[in-house]
């Protein structure tokens, strides 16, 4: 039986002073090889929702902790690949995002993005809720690096 992949990219900026997501694209590729932008409606196929949700839901977890450890975010870059069976079932999940700082904070900020706290937000992530509904044999994999 064969497999059917899902592919999205995120990118959202972040200003000071509050660091709250200014703006966001989502992309989705289509089978067409096009990048085509995500703007959820009640046309949006039920499933693709789903997985914009599964997205999403990691966004807002990487971008609220980073405030809460005082991150100075500036943008959030991520790819975030769905593959499910033939018959639409959730096989595995693999997101990759970068967080990119805002160049004139000061250097006592940018350190707050140390080891330690790229650690602990990615461990938060995996407390999204629409993770964690998961089925356990879905193979999960989220990555999180400081892009310098």
């Amino acid at each position: 039986m064969s497999q059917r992949t899902f592919q999205f990219r995120l990118r959202s900026s972040h200003a000071a002073p509050d660091r709250a997501t200014g703006s966001l694209v989502v992309e989705f590729l289509a089978e067409s090889g096009e990048w085509q932008p995500q703007n959820p409606s009640l046309t949006t196929p039920g499933f693709r929702l789903y997985l914009l949700s599964l997205l999403l839901c990691q966004h807002h977890y990487l971008v609220a902790n980073a405030q809460e450890r005082g991150i100075p975010l500036q943008q959030v870059e991520g790819t975030f690949t769905v593959i499910t069976s033939a018959d639409w079932i959730l096989e595995q999940v693999e997101g990759d995002f970068r967080m990119i700082l805002d160049a004139g904070a000061s250097s006592e900020e940018q350190g707050r993005a140390d080891a330690e706290a790229i650690a602990y937000i990615k461990e938060r992530m995996k407390l999204c809720p629409v993770s964690r509904n998961l089925p356990q044999v879905v193979q999960k994999s989220i990555t999180l690096e400081l892009q310098t």
